[in-house]
This record gives C-alpha cells, sequence and structure tokens, in this order.
C-alpha cells in the first residue's frame, strides 16, 4: 500500500532537511468512490451501529445501568396484562420489594380513580417499590405512595377491535347488555345505536364485571381520561399526556418485542421477562357474521383508542429502530429461553432430557430452583394476591 505522505526538501537560512507532508488519503478516485458507495448503502439500509455493543467482549452485554426497582405497571384490561403482571410479581419476590395491594379482591376497587383508600392494609405514609394490579390511573395519587428513587411507568395496549371481542366475551356483555337472540354477540350490540348504547351505559350504577365501562374505549378509561370526550383536541391531549407520563407503552401483538423494551427500559436482566401467557381464552366465539361492517363501526365507535393505539404503535417501533443490533437477537434468546421452560415446566421429570435445563442455567444464567420457577411462571393473578396480603399481614 502507498504512503499517504509524499517526502520533499525545503531550504532554510541554516539548513537544508527533508520534511513529510500528509496528504488526504482518498485523493485516489478509487478509495473515494468506494467510500461514497459504503455511506449510500448504510444511509438505503438505515444501519444503526450499537457501539456499546460492537465493541464489547459478550455481543449480548447490555450498557451498564441500574436496575430500576420503582416500577408502575398500569395494567388494562384485556390485552395480555396478566401476562406482564406476572413478570412483575416474580420480580418483586425475587428482590423482596414492597407491593402496593388491592383492597377490592385482585383490582384497586376498579372502576374509581386509583386512591390510598383502595390500597390493601395501607397505612399514613406507608410506601411502596410496584404497583400492577388494575387500577383508573391517577398520577398524583400514585406518586404519593411510592418510594425515593428512580421511578419508571409503563403500560401496554392492544388492537383496539380484538380487545372488543375478548372483552365482550370475558365480561358476560350478553348479561350486561341482556343480548337474548342467536346471532353472534358483537353483531347484537352493534344493533343498537350509539346514541341507545350511550344512554345504557350512562344510566348504569352498577358494574360488577367491568362490561359497561369497557366498552367505550377501554383504555382512555383505564387510563384516567373521559371515554366519552372523543374530539380531536381531546384526543390530542390524552395522547400528549400519556407520552409525557409513561416511559414505555407496550404492545400486545408484539409480546417478545415489548418485553425486550421492558427489559432495556428497567435495566433487568433477560431472564427477569421470561413469561408464559397468561388468562387467555381458552375457547373464541364468533362474534360476528359480518366481521368488516363490525370492525368498522368499533372502531369509529372507540376512535380514542384507536388513535391512541396507533400513535404509540409508532413509538413503539422507533424505540425498536433506535435500540441497537443487539435487540433482536435478545427477542430471539427471549423465544428460546421461553421454549426451553415450557419444557421443562410442562415434561414429566422422568422424561426429561438433561440438555433444557442444562441450557437454561450455561446459556441464560437461569440458576434458580426450576420446580420453584415453573410454579411462580404459571401462578394465577388471584392466587398471587392472595399470597402477597398474607404475607403483608
Amino acid at each position: 500500500m502507498k504512503s499517504d505522505y509524499i517526502e520533499f526538501e525545503i531550504n532554510l537560512p541554516s539548513c537544508k532537511r527533508n520534511c513529510r507532508q500528509w496528504t488526504w488519503p482518498f485523493s485516489n478516485r478509487r478509495k473515494f468512490w468506494i467510500l461514497v458507495l459504503i455511506v449510500v448503502v448504510l444511509r438505503t439500509l438505515e444501519v444503526t451501529i450499537d457501539f456499546d455493543t460492537l465493541f464489547s467482549s459478550n455481543p449480548s452485554e447490555r450498557p451498564l445501568c441500574t436496575p430500576v426497582n420503582n416500577v408502575i405497571f398500569l395494567k388494562t384490561h384485556k390485552t395480555g396484562s396478566t401476562t406482564v403482571a406476572n413478570i412483575m410479581y416474580r420480580y418483586s419476590k425475587s428482590n423482596n420489594l414492597k407491593v402496593v395491594l388491592p383492597d377490592c379482591e385482585h383490582r384497586f376497587c376498579w372502576p374509581i380513580k386509583f386512591n390510598q383508600s383502595a390500597i390493601y392494609n395501607h397505612k399514613k405514609n406507608n410506601t411502596y417499590n410496584m404497583m400492577f394490579h388494575h387500577a383508573v390511573f391517577h398520577k398524583q395519587n400514585v406518586l404519593e405512595i411510592i418510594d425515593s428513587g428512580q421511578l419508571k411507568f409503563v403500560t401496554i395496549l392492544r388492537e383496539p377491535f380484538s380487545q372488543l371481542e375478548s372483552a365482550a366475551q370475558a365480561f358476560k356483555f350478553k348479561d350486561c347488555y341482556k343480548l337474548n337472540g342467536t346471532s353472534p354477540i358483537l353483531d347484537q350490540l352493534f344493533n343498537f345505536s350509539d346514541d341507545d348504547l350511550k344512554k345504557i351505559i350512562k344510566s348504569q350504577t352498577k358494574d360488577p364485571y367491568g362490561a359497561f365501562n369497557l366498552t367505550k374505549n377501554p383504555n382512555a378509561f383505564d387510563l384516567g381520561f373521559d371515554p366519552w370526550s372523543d374530539t380531536t383536541e381531546y384526543i390530542e391531549t390524552v395522547i400528549k399526556s400519556i407520552e409525557t407520563d409513561f416511559n414505555l407503552v407496550m404492545i400486545t401483538e408484539y409480546m417478545e418485542e415489548s418485553l425486550v423494551l421492558l427489559k432495556n427500559e428497567l435495566c433487568w436482566d433477560l431472564k427477569d421477562v421470561a413469561f408464559f401467557i397468561q388468562n387467555a381464552r381458552l375457547t373464541k366465539e364468533v362474534s360476528s357474521n359480518n366481521l368488516e361492517k363490525s370492525k368498522t363501526r368499533a372502531l369509529n365507535w372507540n376512535k380514542m383508542d384507536v388513535a391512541i393505539y396507533d400513535y404509540f404503535n409508532k413509538t413503539f417501533w422507533k424505540k425498536i429502530k433506535n435500540s441497537g443490533i443487539s435487540f433482536q437477537q435478545d427477542v430471539e434468546k427471549l423465544k428460546e429461553m421461553n421454549f426451553f421452560l415450557e419444557y421443562e415446566c410442562s415434561t414429566q421429570p422422568k422424561n426429561k432430557k438433561k440438555l433444557a435445563a442444562s441450557t437454561l442455567k450455561n446459556k441464560f444464567n437461569v440458576v434458580e430452583n426450576i420446580t420453584e420457577l415453573c410454579l411462580n411462571l404459571q401462578i394465577q393473578e388471584l392466587n398471587y394476591t392472595s399470597i402477597l396480603k398474607q404475607s403483608k399481614n
């Protein structure tokens, strides 16, 4: 390779000496066009270089940070939030953290807005690290009972039509709305006009299942907003408020990606966000004989939730794009770890292969007692809520 320097002579009054002068390395045209080509390719592919990962001896190693122990998970309805809440429960247990618990079974006396009267066995000046049961969000009331130190707010959203389908079955819309016909549930529900539905919902004094409060913009309602004020100006205010208050908004349809973002946001280990799907419907009824018609009506009816979902779905993918080259590796590792955990937790001891346990230990640093871990991965919300309340007593 030719030197990037050229020699020349200079004359000084007292001496004559050789000097070396630096020249631009890309004076050679071929080198210049190679550089241009590389820049164009990188720009075209929109490659993001994660230098922390690139120069780390361990490619999966995350940048140094401090794990966040103060976490508010605003648990929305029929969004996969019970799966995330199980992760929060396991983390609180393994790190001996204080959990704020609901006084009304497994919800903070929902549908009232969160306040201290809804906290189980709460005494004045008590503070906590984590909150992950259903509540109607009220930020100031939450801040009053959380320990000092770094605090993160996270929540999860689901595509509004599939969420409504799930809620209609789970929360007994047929019974609550007295839908006695033979047509599928959403076809009967949307036989009502918007005005008639509003009258029915507004006239209710009790909502034992949650059907009435979860029919109209349920995510907006859980996030503490008025689901009926769906003007463009109000929706814009709602979106700005959520963006200000929450550090991360996850998306149900992309659970592994959501949980890797959660891991990164909270500086947790990948094994902390291992999961089994919780509270999924065992059977799915046909919700409509004309899905396109029902979907159009539902999305118009819940246009605030549609706007919220669309906005945060976009910010979700922006976060992923800016997460570095190790992000997709972590997604694949999480899927692999879940696969081995499902095998370990579902296979009879006499039939187990050593490979799964060995892989979990050596590749994913899962050194916990596997039997206990399996129980915690599968424990239901009502059960661990009862356990936490007993331990508090």
